[in-house]
């Protein structure tokens, strides 16, 4: 079953220790309440320690409401002039690997290139918080990264600031970086990233992120190929909903498309996205969407360095 279940074996792990230890029977009847009660407490307190256990339980977030402690995404959007790719690469890979190496407060930065479109590329960077972000950008990495962006990029990029929805607590593994081995081979990019916002109506923000959520938990679950599955919501515009998803492969990413709860997802949400929004294009936000998704590969971290929440 799923592994957030795994702690309900513990409550008959601990009848069959305590009974092995001292029968129930010679108990006596007044106390035989209290030590099942107690062994159920003990059970239960495991079970909500759980830190699976405690990822599901806190998927859903009331739009507006920050986590107990929310972490501080910036998710980028952008279009590289054509023939300037390698170049953008090069300097991408400047600004995150130093970004993840250098800075305390920076968990993650990825990099993501598009699968049809190669001069389209996107960012996810998560931060502590806004103080650490403030703090990359006094860094020479980032200055670098300034000073050499003008020139690769074919439109200003689109930046969304987000906190996590799901998973719901700072405490879940946001860390990219483990001390890999650094070698050539891992850096090919082989994974399926989804880099996507959702738009969805005012009155309509609290269903779809609970329809969302449990889509998330689901995909990351049910999909041996599913590595990560992050909902965040932008901090000025909480209709605003950003997926970022992590496959093992491309055929990872097929598979989840063809999931009965992504199917259940499609259904719940059908009619909520906001053809009102300022972003919309010719009245449809489907449009506008659609030229800021990411679909592809990971430049950057490797393979071989941690996707999993």
């Amino acid at each position: 079953g799923p592994p957030w279940r795994a702690p309900l074996t513990i409550l008959p792990r601990l009848l069959r220790r305590g009974a092995a230890s001292r029968p129930l029977a010679s108990m006596g009847n007044t106390f035989t309440p209290f030590l099942a009660s107690a062994m159920i407490a003990t059970a239960a307190s495991r079970i909500a320690r759980h830190p699976l256990r405690r990822m599901v339980r806190g998927q859903a977030t009331v739009a507006g409401a920050a986590p107990e402690k929310s972490i501080y995404a910036v998710m980028v959007a952008l279009k590289v002039k054509p023939g300037m790719e390698e170049k953008f690469i090069e300097a991408a890979l400047d600004d995150a690997g130093c970004s993840v190496r250098d800075e305390p407060g920076c968990r993650r930065f990825d990099v993501v290139q598009d699968a049809k479109d190669k001069t389209k590329f996107a960012f996810c960077e998560i931060y502590n918080d806004e103080a650490a972000f403030e703090a990359h950008k006094a860094t020479p990495h980032f200055a670098r990264w300034k000073a050499a962006s003008p020139g690769l990029l074919a439109e200003k990029e689109k930046v969304t600031f987000c906190k996590n929805v799901f998973p719901a607590s700072k405490s879940a593994n946001w860390d990219s970086d483990r001390n890999a081995v650094d070698h050539k081979f891992f850096k090919s990019g082989t994974l399926s990233l989804i880099h996507a916002p959702h738009y969805v109506k005012k009155e309509c923000v609290d269903d779809f992120i609970e329809a969302i959520c449990e889509d998330a938990k689901d995909s990351i679950s049910e999909e041996p190929g599913c590595l990560r599955f992050d909902v965040l919501q932008a901090v000025d515009d909480p209709q605003c909903l950003y997926l970022y998803e992590v496959y093992s492969n491309p055929e990872a990413f097929a598979y989840h498309c063809g999931t009965p709860h992504i199917d259940k997802w499609k259904a719940a949400t059908k009619g909520m996205y906001d053809n009102s929004h300022p972003n919309a294009i010719d009245g449809s936000i489907e449009k506008f969407q659609d030229e800021i998704i990411r679909i592809g590969r990971n430049v950057f971290p490797p393979d071989n360095w941690e996707f999993k929440p």
